[in-house]
């Protein structure tokens, strides 16, 4: 009976009236489900993920030669140069010219191969970021979702405080009716249910706000209430991996740590694009073009026809350039230094973040034992408390114990109640981070067992 009694203070946020049947029961999956489909910062987080695709492949295409097509035309007064004969002239003419031309990186200092390999580190980091990001909301979703929990428990116990109150109120009503108690016994039943009544609306505050934040989160714009289903496990007693083990399993798949791994790979080739500055360059280059001139006539003196010219003026070219970096004022060298530097930062922040996420590990496994006993001493405790309560409530009844040591048992055993629900809310988040750790996205496994 008592830890019937337990299970219903847990879940009766879920009692709220005979219109629930018509609104939709919301599960801890189906919240973040719908977080991740409409929550507008996720959204920009994958536009980044295709502009750095759209980087990546225009790294790769800067492999391709370069084709530039190009045509002029003109009119020509006064004294100027004969395209033709290249004499001075002093007569009006018209002339045009087309031109094809093409170039293509023979060697640049591996310039553009390094170039590749940053942008896919940096498509890759992006990729990783965006699944960061999408856990991160799924995290944040849940701790809400189980805020929510917690509330509307503790918003139940504070119900049954209250009504608990209030049969004692009339019952001491009566009494003073007959004389059996005194005034001030009335007084101050009255005075704390007052209390009481306050801290439940303080509650009810409280939970509209956490039902708003959820709601926030999701992009969930609607007035109608929420119902959540808690569908979670029963607290029972987790064996867990050497932390160690758990660590290196978590950092082979994390998107966290893939993406500063991501970064490091990036600058390491950021360092080798500083460094293909020194190296010389070639080019080759080649290019076609013809042109029309008014000024190329026949033996009659007649303009040679378009077509005749287009054939005849035909020119083409090939050649190649070789640069040779000499002096740069140590800009060059000056840029490989940074690059190493950066390099060294972000293998640094690696380092850094890599003991950050170990002792979080430890620490959540930590918790979640202690939890665990918590919540077990608090089940054993709220058995004891809630004997004591009756028995306190039959005596005050037959004017055995006064009102100050009924109101102590009472409280002791809705502070028991609310420490329950408090360790078995928190145990929940931790062992949803412990399946995390272990490359478990919780949300999607609950989604495909429905």
């Amino acid at each position: 009976m008592i830890k019937k009694r337990i299970i219903l203070i847990i879940v009766l946020y879920l009692i709220i009236g005979n219109t629930a049947q018509a609104q939709q029961k919301w599960s801890l999956s189906q919240c973040i489900s719908y977080a991740i489909e409409n929550n507008i910062n996720l959204k920009d987080y994958e536009i980044l993920e295709r502009l750095s695709l759209e980087q990546a492949r225009q790294a790769k295409r800067n492999m391709l030669p370069g084709i530039e097509a190009s045509s002029g035309a003109g009119l020509s007064f006064g004294r100027s140069a004969d395209p033709n004969t290249n004499d001075y002239i002093n007569t009006e003419f018209f002339s045009s010219s087309f031109d094809l031309s093409s170039s293509i990186v023979v060697f640049d200092g591996f310039r553009i191969q390094n170039q590749i390999k940053y942008q896919q580190f940096r498509k890759q980091a992006s990729e990783y970021n965006r699944l960061k990001a999408t856990d991160d909301l799924a995290f944040n979703v849940m701790v809400a979702f189980f805020d929510v929990v917690y509330y509307k428990g503790m918003l139940g116990i504070a119900n049954e405080q209250v009504e608990a109150s209030k049969l004692s109120l009339k019952t001491t009503e009566k009494k003073v009716e007959v004389g059996l108690n005194a005034k001030t016994d009335l007084l101050d039943m009255r005075a704390n249910l007052e209390r009481e009544e306050l801290n439940k609306i303080q509650i009810e505050n409280t939970l509209e706000t956490a039902t708003l934040k959820l709601k926030q989160l999701m992009n969930f714009i609607s007035a109608e209430e929420m119902e959540l289903v808690d569908d979670s496990s029963v607290v029972i007693n987790e064996q867990v991996t050497q932390p160690q083990q758990l660590f290196e399993q978590y950092t082979d798949w994390s998107p966290y740590y893939q993406s500063i791994e991501a970064n490091v790979k990036a600058t390491e080739k950021g360092l080798a694009l500083s460094r293909s500055a020194l190296y010389p360059s070639i080019y080759a280059r080649g290019s076609i073009g013809t042109g029309f001139y008014e000024t190329n006539t026949d033996a009659d003196g007649n303009t040679v026809a378009f077509g005749d010219q287009w054939k005849n003026n035909k020119n083409q070219y090939l050649g190649a350039s070789l640069s040779i970096p000499v002096f740069s004022r140590w800009g060059n060298r000056s840029e490989v230094k940074k690059a190493k530097l950066e390099l060294e930062r972000a293998q640094n922040n690696l380092d850094d973040e890599r003991q950050k996420m170990f002792f979080d590990m430890v620490n959540d496994l930590t918790e979640l034992e202690s939890l665990y006993k918590e919540h077990s001493q608090y089940v054993k405790r709220t058995e004891v408390d809630e004997l004591a309560f009756q028995a306190a409530e039959k005596k005050f009844d037959q004017g055995l114990i006064d009102i100050n040591d009924y109101y102590i048992a009472k409280n002791r055993l809705a502070n028991t109640q609310s420490q329950v629900l408090r360790s078995r809310t928190q145990w929940e988040i931790k062992m949803k981070i412990l399946q995390f750790y272990r490359g478990q996205r919780f949300w999607e496994m609950e989604e495909s067992l429905q």
